[in-house]
């Protein structure tokens, strides 16, 4: 993130306004190319005589990230031998946060692929028979796009009574009439992700799928429109409680979270977070229900805060559309 470089060995260090990039020899090309676009960060290679003639120029407290491995953090205390390694949470994390518009167009491209193809490819491949691994599968290459884009992560696709499992690993639960569809799914552009979920019938779903699916999405709409510059993710989370009523029971996780160069960063929208949302973060707005055994329901939005009202990024449908055996659809219910 702060330097371009995302080689499989090196580290970033810096020490009294001059900063370096440290990696191997079999990087030096690559990093030295990077270099010449970052002003003001100097290449050290590493190599046997590395400890000799840099690392034991430095001393004294340093800060590091304290998402460093036990591993880690013992090489570097190997290599800079005369450093005491202080581990701080939210080091790089939070400048990560407030997006450019340079990241926020690479994010804004990476969403928009997805809201391109989802549909038409459920209306080709859903049938009766097909297996929650077998669409996952064919999902995760038409996302893909013949690697023009990555995986967010893999995609989550839940049938029936496993979409009441937020975080359900695809199964052998083959699809049938009268199921709901769950699909959770982002792809990355130039290392940056994208977020979405969206729901989905097989034909006619039940009675109350109906009506938690509609109670959600006014849910989830109403709380959209808070999502500003300043505003306290614990109000935002709150309010979508209290909006449930005797159905936040069944809200089992937090409402949203920062996205960027991982799927999941802070800032964390949370009752339990004490932070406010700023201008050029990118957050998601997931509110779901989830009811054991029977079905689950998220409806999640990908957006980039601005001073008035967000900017949405997800453009595919709410509107929950039904499918049949020939890939028509139908929409049981309009998104307002």
């Amino acid at each position: 993130y702060l330097t371009g470089f995302w080689g499989s060995f090196g580290f970033y260090l810096e020490h009294n306004d001059k900063k370096y990039l440290i990696t191997d020899g079999r990087y030096t090309g690559k990093a030295s190319e990077l270099m010449k676009e970052r002003a003001g960060i100097e290449l050290v290679i590493f190599d046997t005589k590395f400890v000799e003639i840099f690392g034991k120029n430095f001393s004294g407290d340093f800060q590091c990230e304290n998402s460093l491995t036990l591993a880690q953090l013992a090489n570097f205390k190997k290599w800079f031998p005369e450093i005491n390694f202080i581990p701080t949470p939210g080091l790089i994390e939070a400048q990560r946060q407030i997006k450019s518009e340079a990241e926020i167009k690479k994010i804004t491209q990476a969403q928009a692929h997805v809201d391109q193809v989802l549909i038409p490819f459920l209306q080709k491949n859903l049938k009766s028979g097909i297996s929650e691994k077998t669409l996952q599968f064919h999902l995760e290459n038409t996302l893909k796009a013949e690697n023009k884009y990555g995986l967010s992560f893999d995609p989550i696709v839940a049938f029936g009574e496993n979409s009441a499992i937020p975080h359900h690993e695809p199964s052998e639960r083959t699809l049938k009439l009268g199921d709901n569809i769950l699909i959770d799914c982002g792809v990355t552009l130039d290392r940056y992700c994208s977020d979405v979920t969206r729901n989905f019938v097989f034909g006619e779903p039940s009675k109350k799928y109906l009506e938690k699916y509609a109670k959600l999405l006014n849910i989830q709409n109403q709380v959209l429109k808070n999502y500003t510059d300043k505003i306290s993710v614990k109000e935002l989370d709150q309010t979508v409680r209290d909006l449930m009523g005797d159905d936040s029971q069944f809200y089992t996780h937090s409402l949203g979270h920062g996205v960027g160069i991982e799927v999941h960063e802070s800032p964390r929208i949370s009752t339990k977070s004490s932070e406010t949302l700023e201008a050029n973060q990118v957050v998601t707005c997931e509110p779901g229900l989830y009811y054991p055994g029977e079905f689950g329901i998220r409806i999640e939005d990908l957006l980039v805060i601005r001073n008035q009202e967000p900017d949405i990024l997800s453009k595919i449908t709410k509107d929950l559309i039904s499918f049949n055996e020939v890939g028509d659809i139908h929409v049981l219910i309009k998104d307002s």
